[in-house]
């Protein structure tokens, strides 16, 4: 353990070294000082003399600092950083060979006291002994004395010597040649001119330039001595100017897309730069579109990127991405409205478009320059639905067939046939139709499932819907149609005239069948006295083939006429109705199977030449037609006696109605409350009805005389 004596020793020595380093410290600001001063001295008088460009100033300057910074380390950060200990510092050993130079009596005692208190304080006490005995002889020596910082007096002619040369400038009045190029090479950047013996005078107001204009520089010269030429230096290229007159000059930049950066040159000497600033023009450097169509139309998005105008299908989502250059405030216009802005170089816009529209975009800068590009909007509306039919018309089941096309841009939802009855809401009924752009439907409807009253009047037609998913399902309306139940004198005429080509059909047949007897007749007195069928026999035998085949048409035909006469009859309520369904079933067996089976044989007997089978042949074919006369006939006086039963029935129901009106007439007349002129009107329209009816009385009489059994007229009174 070191004693109390040896620690003040080490304080001591701490002391020392301290003082050591601020002595380094004093001394390097000296230093410092004084090669600051000579470096600035030097510099400035080399830029003076020897006119250096921008290139030789920036050498001076950034030299300058480095010498600076190298100084300022060596002088006064590290000894600095020493006095607060940080880093290697001088070491006790060290420090005590300092003070035993300076301080005889100290000699080499100090440092054998510190090898000394090296040593483990356990070898023996006998080394500490010595150390005791040693530091009495020099613990009255302060070791900071060996530290003189008066001796740094001397180092004061270091920094004499330049300020006297820097007063000698002041003195002689030629400081500016320290003032001026210290100036320059602190602004080493900076281009100075060399003094010629003329100036450069701008004529043009601002070195200004709109981008992609020409620009014209216009200068004058003025001083004792005026050059004859006067070049542009640009990008290390000489142009002439052109002269106008004696100190006037003039050059045309041309295209200006940048700014330019140049010097005159005259008489030798090269002018400081000058700057041409070009404005640069604002403008749109890339437009993207992308159009994304509703969903419904099936069309696949698209991006857009050679035009700005465009066509769109209704309802789109158009995305607009608008790239700019040299832009400080951007903006969308659509429909005169805007609807976006951006300070930035990039404008984006989302928006669905309904209908045609104009949209432009705008830009401009802080130069205020602007530019506006327009654009149109062509938007592919959605059209309405397309419908086209046909109608055809079953008279005899009242059945009415449609048959048509439906289509649409996009696609269709429903088809619906609509008809509607006076003071009656609308009905529908929906038809099938493939949910496509385009099909074809077919349709069929019966009126008479309606029952309708006699004269009521119904309206029809088609309602297509497409799919319409921006404006909501649209529907177009076909050509309206109508259909009017028939009155009763309608239905009534029609009925006769029903009745009456019933029985022409009935005598055609009749004919028919007379017609097959004949030839039959005389087929038989052909084969008679022939041992073979010769060409002539056949083709009389297929002729009656062919008109077995025409009657039993005929009579299937005038059977429908039938069926037909029985559905106006319902129409009518006729009384007799199930007796003409009577009638319908004998039609329906006139020609039955066993007349159809013998004309198969007969075609295949005229393959063979058997004479006696055919002849057997011809006389069932007779027989089967006698029997299909017989009963036409019946049917036909079966007929005429039901069209004799419907007219009775018919006239009596009129003569009942006329009755109910007359006796109206009657009281309206007694009431006095009527016009008598209208009244007479109504009495001659009631006589007019009185005279039809005797004329169809008289009918009926005809028509009892043509009937095998006469029946009893009826009463009219």
């Amino acid at each position: 353990m070191k004693n109390k004596k040896q620690n003040i020793l080490f304080e001591k020595l701490n002391k020392f070294i301290k003082k050591y380093y601020l002595n380094q410290l004093i001394k390097g600001g000296l230093y410092v000082i004084s090669i600051l001063l000579i470096f600035f001295i030097l510099f400035s008088s080399i830029e003076y003399f020897s006119a250096l460009n921008v290139q030789g100033r920036t050498f001076l300057f950034w030299s300058y600092i480095v010498i600076s910074f190298f100084i300022f380390l060596k002088y006064i950060i590290v000894p600095s950083l020493k006095i607060l200990k940080i880093g290697n510092t001088l070491s006790y050993k060290d420090a005590a060979k300092i003070i035993g130079k300076h301080f005889k009596e100290v000699d080499d005692k100090l440092l054998n006291i510190l090898e000394l208190s090296e040593l483990s304080e356990e070898e023996n006490d006998l080394i500490n002994a010595s150390i005791d005995q040693k530091s009495k002889k020099i613990e009255s020596i302060s070791f900071k004395n060996a530290i003189n910082f008066s001796l740094n007096k001397k180092q004061i002619r270091w920094i004499t010597a330049p300020l006297i040369i820097i007063i000698l400038f002041f003195l002689s009045g030629n400081e500016y040649i320290l003032t001026e190029s210290s100036a320059r090479i602190i602004k080493h950047n900076t281009f100075f001119e060399p003094s010629p013996p003329f100036k450069y005078i701008l004529l043009n107001k601002h070195l200004n330039c709109i981008q992609f204009e020409d620009f014209k520089l216009k200068v004058s010269l003025s001083g004792k001595e005026i050059p004859n030429e006067v070049f542009v230096i640009q990008n290390g290229n000489k142009f002439k100017l052109n002269k106008l007159d004696d100190n006037y000059f003039e050059f045309n930049f041309r295209h200006v897309s940048s700014n330019i950066k140049f010097q005159f040159f005259a008489g030798g000497y090269t002018s400081r730069p000058y700057s041409i600033i070009c404005l640069m023009q604002p403008k749109v450097v890339n437009v993207e579109i992308d159009v994304n169509p509703p969903k419904y139309t099936g069309k696949k998005n698209d991006k857009i990127t050679s035009s700005g105008d465009i066509v769109i299908y209704e309802g789109s989502l158009v995305k607009w991405k608008v790239l700019f250059e040299n832009s400080h405030q951007n903006s969308f216009i659509l429909n005169k409205n805007i609807i976006g802005q951006s300070e930035k170089n990039e404008l984006l816009i989302t928006k669905k478009i309904f209908s045609n529209s104009k949209y432009a975009i705008s830009t401009k800068n802080n130069n205020q320059l602007s530019d506006t590009l327009s654009y149109f909007i062509n938007v592919i509306k959605d059209e309405f639905p397309k419908i086209s039919f046909t109608q055809k018309i079953d008279s005899i089941n009242k059945l009415y067939s449609f048959s048509g096309i439906v289509q649409d841009d996009y696609g269709l939802t429903k088809l619906e046939f609509v008809y509607e009855r006076d003071s009656l809401p609308l009905f529908s009924k929906e038809v099938d139709i493939q949910k496509t752009h385009l099909d074809n439907f077919f349709f069929v409807f019966s009126f008479d499932k309606l029952e309708l009253n006699a004269g009521e009047k119904i309206n029809y037609y088609f309602k297509i819907w497409d799919n319409d998913g921006v404006n909501g399902s649209k529907y177009t309306k076909s050509k309206s149609f109508s259909y009017i139940e028939p009155t009763f004198k309608q239905l009534s005429d029609k009925e006769n005239l029903e009745v009456e080509n019933i029985k022409n059909g009935l005598n055609q047949s009749i004919s028919i069948a007379q017609e097959i007897k004949n030839d039959i007749k005389e087929l038989n007195e052909l084969i008679l006295n022939k041992k073979e069928l010769g060409w002539q026999e056949k083709e009389k035998a297929k002729n009656i083939i062919e008109k077995q085949k025409k009657l039993e048409e005929q009579i299937a035909k005038t059977q429908e006429l039938n069926t037909q006469n029985i559905k106006t009859k319902e129409k009518l309520n006729s009384e007799i109705l199930e007796k003409q369904k009577q009638l319908d079933e004998l039609m329906k067996n006139v020609f039955d199977e066993e007349m159809k089976e013998l004309l198969k044989e007969m075609e295949e007997l005229l393959k063979n030449t058997n004479k006696e089978q055919l002849k057997n042949l011809l006389e069932e074919i007779e027989n089967q037609n006698f029997d299909v006369e017989k009963e036409l006939d019946r049917e036909l006086e079966l007929l005429k006696q039901l069209e004799f039963e419907q007219k009775t029935e018919e006239i009596l129901n009129n003569i009942e109605k006329l009755k109910e009106d007359q006796e109206k007439l009657k009281e309206e007349t007694s009431s006095g409350n009527n016009d008598k002129k209208d009244l007479a009107t109504k009495q001659d329209s009631l006589n007019k009805e009185m005279s039809g009816l005797q004329d169809e009385m008289d009918d009926l009489r005809e028509k009892n005389m043509q009937l095998e059994n006469k029946n009893e007229m009826p009463k009219t009174q």
